[in-house]
């Protein structure tokens, strides 16, 4: 299946290249649609949709992996200035390649504790109206459980 939305995904190591490098993650491809940044105990999933992206947190916790949709709770962080430099143009695809960039944006200046392996965050995304947990899917239980042990 090689159309649009598998070309973002392929695209996602280029678009977090100065985020990995910074924070020592590796992007690894989980699925034609999801590209993780891997760090030493934790990844961050991104999911590309045909209008969207959504943001997975996953880490151990002793031998269970658990999988948090976390985008829009990164997200209502994020500001203006997350927003800046953006692609010009229109259509489905600029969108949620913009997304990934405001995403990008977001993590490096809001985020860089959860990047640097902090989990200190996950006590107030607990208490949020925004938790929830998810079961891993057998393409991200394939590809992510053994990566980061």
């Amino acid at each position: 299946m090689d159309n649009l939305w598998t070309k973002i995904n392929d695209e996602i190591p280029t678009y977090m290249t100065e985020l990995c490098q910074k924070h020592n993650l590796k992007c690894v491809k989980v699925s034609e649609l999801k590209t993780a940044m891997v760090g030493r105990d934790f990844s961050i999933l991104i999911a590309v949709d045909r209008f969207d992206i959504e943001l997975y947190y996953l880490y151990k916790k002793g031998d269970k992996m658990i999988k948090h949709p976390c985008g829009s709770y990164f997200a209502q962080a994020y500001d203006s200035k997350d927003r800046e430099h953006l692609l010009k143009g229109e259509g489905a695809d600029i969108f949620v390649r913009n997304c990934i960039l405001i995403t990008e944006h977001g993590l490096a200046s809001k985020w860089k504790d959860v990047l640097d392996g902090d989990k200190n965050w996950l006590d107030k995304y607990k208490s949020s109206s925004r938790y929830a947990t998810e079961k891993l899917t057998s393409d991200e239980i394939d590809v992510l459980t053994d990566i980061f042990i």
